[in-house]
C-alpha cells in the first residue's frame, strides 16, 4: 500500500477522501505504466509475480492469438495493440486500488478508462455525478508507441480525474516519471524512487531559462521563425507531459497547450497547484487560483460550461503573454511570402507585452 500523505486509511473506520483516492490511483497508473515499459524492454521478470492485470492480458491473449503477416504495416498494427494493451492494464491497475479500499462515500467508485470513446466515457461521468456516485476517470494522451519504441517519457500522460459526492473533484497528471497531484489545500510530487513528497507550490527551479518554450507539434514548421524569440523551442509529442516535467519539475518558463478533451485535461488545476498561471489564448482569462480551476474543471465537467479553448501555462503572467504574441506572430506570416532571412518585427520589449484581446 502506498504511504499517502492523507487522512484516512481506506478502512471502513477511517475512509478515503477524493484526495487520498485520486493519488491511489495516479500511483497505480505510474506503476502499471512503469512495469508495462520495463516488460516491453526488458522481458518479464522470472521473480516477479504477474498481477491481476497481467494475468487477466495473458487470457486475452491466448484467446485472441492469431497470425499476424510479416510487414511495415502489420508491424505497426502490433504497436497500435500494444497502447491498447497498456490502457487496459492501467485502468485495471486502477480499478483495483481504488476498488479494494474504502472511501467516504461508502460506495464503490465506477473507474472509466479503456473501454468507450472519450464522449461515452464523459458521459458516464457526468451520469455519475447525476446519480450521487463516486467515479474515477483515467485518460491518456500522446503517442504510446513513441514512448515504448524511443523510451521518449515526454509523449504520453494520464490524466485522472475523482468525484466522491458532495466534494470538491480532484485531478491528478501522470507521465511515466511522476504522478502531480493539487488541490486547493496543496500539492504534492509522487515518483517511484521516493514515494509521495509534500510540494511547496513553487516551482522546483528558482531561475527559468529564457530560451526554451514547449509549443504544440503543429508549430514544428515554424521552428525557424520561432527561434528568433526562443533560442531552443520544444516540439513534444504530450504537451500535459512536457508541462509537468520541463515546467512544473524544470525551468522551462512557459507552454502553449492546444486544450484537448476535458477528460484529458487534468494538467490545468495540476499546474496552478504547483505555482503556475493558467492563461486562455483567445479571451485573456488567467486561472491563477486552485479553487477557480476546480470549479471551471467541474462545470466543464458536468457540462454546464463550454470547454477546448488553447490555454498557456507559464511561471508569470509576462511569460505567458509574450508567448502569446510570438506565437501569434509566427502563424500570422504567410509561409509563401516569409523569409527566413528577414525577421519579422520584433515584441517591443519595453511595452510590457499588453494584451487586449484577441485582436491586439
Amino acid at each position: 500500500m502506498d504511504n499517502l500523505p492523507f487522512e484516512g486509511n481506506g478502512t471502513p473506520e477511517d475512509p478515503y477522501g477524493a484526495d487520498a483516492t485520486t493519488g491511489l490511483a495516479a500511483s497505480a497508473g505510474l506503476r502499471a505504466l512503469d512495469a508495462f515499459a520495463r516488460r516491453v524492454h526488458n522481458g518479464p521478470d522470472v521473480d516477479e509475480t504477474p498481477s491481476e492485470a497481467e494475468m487477466l492480458e495473458k487470457v486475452r491473449d491466448l484467446h485472441e492469438m492469431r497470425y499476424v503477416p510479416p510487414g511495415a504495416p502489420h508491424r505497426e498494427a502490433h504497436w497500435d495493440e500494444m497502447a491498447r494493451r497498456c490502457m487496459r492494464e492501467v485502468t485495471a491497475e486502477v480499478r483495483h486500488a481504488v476498488t479494494e479500499v474504502t472511501n467516504v462515500s461508502g460506495q464503490v467508485p465506477t473507474v472509466l478508462g479503456d473501454e468507450g470513446t472519450l464522449d461515452e466515457r464523459l458521459a458516464e461521468f457526468r451520469a455519475c455525478v447525476r446519480g450521487g456516485r463516486p467515479v474515477v476517470s483515467v485518460s491518456a494522451t500522446g503517442s504510446f508507441s513513441r514512448w515504448l519504441a524511443a523510451r521518449d517519457t515526454m509523449a504520453i500522460s494520464l490524466s485522472t480525474f475523482t468525484y466522491i459526492p458532495e466534494r470538491p473533484v480532484y485531478a491528478a497528471q501522470v507521465t511515466p516519471e511522476a504522478a502531480l497531484l493539487s488541490d486547493c489545500a496543496g500539492s504534492w510530487r509522487m515518483t517511484l524512487a521516493d514515494g509521495w513528497l509534500a510540494m511547496s507550490g513553487v516551482p522546483l527551479v528558482a531561475d527559468e531559462h529564457p530560451g526554451y518554450v514547449v509549443l504544440p507539434r503543429p508549430l514544428e514548421d515554424r521552428a525557424p521563425q520561432l527561434r528568433k524569440h526562443y533560442t531552443s523551442p520544444m516540439f513534444p509529442y504530450d504537451t500535459s507531459s512536457a508541462i509537468a516535467q520541463a515546467v512544473l519539475g524544470g525551468a522551462v518558463p512557459a507552454a502553449v497547450h492546444v486544450t484537448e478533451h476535458v477528460l484529458d485535461s487534468a494538467i490545468i488545476p495540476v499546474a496552478i497547484g504547483h505555482g503556475m498561471i493558467v492563461m486562455f489564448q483567445d479571451s485573456g482569462e488567467i486561472l491563477e487560483k486552485p479553487w477557480a480551476a476546480s470549479k471551471y474543471l467541474f462545470k466543464a465537467l458536468k457540462g454546464e460550461t463550454e470547454f477546448g479553448e488553447g490555454l498557456v501555462v507559464a511561471r508569470r503572467l509576462l511569460d505567458a503573454r509574450r508567448v502569446i504574441r510570438v506565437v501569434r506572430n509566427v502563424t500570422s506570416q504567410d509561409p509563401d511570402q516569409f523569409d527566413p532571412l528577414m525577421p519579422f518585427d520584433d515584441i517591443d520589449e519595453d511595452d510590457g507585452f499588453r494584451f487586449d484581446g484577441p485582436d491586439a
